[in-house]
């Protein structure tokens, strides 16, 4: 299907740019029919007016006076042979320069025609190619989707037949129920991921203010200090003063929340991560850097998309939306997000953003 309107759009373009084509060419040759035309008509009358002198003594007499009126564009001239009809150079000239005039107005606006053509022409082929992308990356969207919510549901569906079982041990049964945990977990992160995702096209998330890089990290990190509790995580800031953004708080925090949530929650071991902010006159720097096991170069821009994950790990509720979320994050506030890592070196993402100007 997709094939067969790809193919219909394309004959539909080439019979626009062909019809501007032909109609550029059709007018550029009217233009010089017109020349011939005309030129032919005062050949007629040149003739004619030939004629009528070489049979009419009274007219041969005083052409001008007979002929004048009805020929206005020949000449008479009296020679040893007799009279010769001419036509008039300065009127030549003048149905020459109206031809080239005529041509150059339909060429002119023929040009533009085809130029409007062309143009039009481009924007349904890309507006069909957009439309065709959207479709795909939709069907993409909801096949993730599905696929992220089935695989937790299915472990749910496994354990709760499991635990109905009699005889099970109660260390089996504890193991079960700490795993079915991870599981709601994981589906309350996904929904969490898939409320976020939407946010821009659902939700206000309210006007661009002015936003302290030091404080917002600081208040972003005094939130997951439960989390890091939990995992044996440690977090440290290093803040220049007077780093200052425009943008939305909710995007900014949901950025740095999601660095620093995976740098926990996919290290093997306890992990340290350092926050730095970083003052620049024309652009701001939010580095994170962690000591987790680090990213394959090869993968390196992967992470980024809708879904993706480096390791299909299950046990932490990862659902591959949270780097996605991060780029688009910090991408709507006007910024830029960088990754450097090595394998078993960790990660650093550096989230780079525009200055706010200086207030009053």
């Amino acid at each position: 299907m997709r094939s067969r309107m790809g193919f219909l759009y394309a004959l539909l373009v080439t019979m626009i740019c062909a019809l501007g084509v032909w109609w550029i060419y059709y007018l550029t040759v009217e233009g010089r029919l017109y020349v011939d035309h005309s030129l032919q008509k005062l050949a007629n009358d040149r003739l004619h007016a030939a004629f009528l002198i070489s049979t009419d003594p009274e007219v041969r007499s005083d052409p001008e006076r007979w002929l004048g009126p009805s020929f206005p564009n020949l000449v008479f001239r009296r020679t040893p042979h007799g009279i010769e009809t001419d036509i008039d150079p300065g009127v030549v000239a003048e149905i020459t320069a109206e031809g080239r005039r005529r041509r150059n107005m339909f060429l002119y606006e023929g040009g533009f025609f085809l130029v409007l053509l062309v143009a039009g022409s481009t924007i349904l082929a890309v507006s069909w190619r957009h439309a065709e992308r959207f479709k795909q990356a939709r069907e993409l969207f909801l096949a993730g989707a599905t696929h992220e919510f089935k695989t937790p549901l299915a472990s749910l569906r496994l354990y709760t037949e499991t635990l109905a079982r009699e005889g099970l041990p109660e260390e089996a049964r504890q193991r079960i129920q700490q795993r079915m945990v991870q599981d709601v977990v994981r589906l309350g992160n996904l929904v969490d991921d898939m409320l976020a995702m939407s946010a821009d096209d659902t939700f206000a998330v309210g006007p661009r203010v002015r936003l302290d890089l030091a404080q917002e990290a600081q208040s972003v990190l005094d939130d997951l200090r439960p989390l890091a509790a939990d995992h044996g995580a440690r977090f440290e800031l290093q803040a220049e003063p007077g780093a200052a953004v425009m943008g939305q708080r909710l995007f900014f925090a949901l950025a740095l929340r999601n660095l620093l949530v995976n740098a926990v929650k996919h290290s093997p071991g306890p992990v340290a991560v350092t926050v730095r902010v970083e003052r620049g006159r024309r652009t701001h720097r939010v580095v994170v850097v962690d000591s987790g096991p680090g990213i394959p170069r090869r993968l390196q821009e992967k992470v980024f998309e809708c879904f993706y994950s480096t390791t299909g790990n299950q046990r932490h509720g990862g659902t591959g939306l949270g780097l996605y979320l991060v780029r688009r994050n910090i991408e709507s506030i006007g910024g830029k997000v960088a990754l450097q890592s090595d394998e078993g070196q960790g990660c650093t993402f550096t989230l780079t953003l525009p200055a706010a100007p200086a207030e009053a």
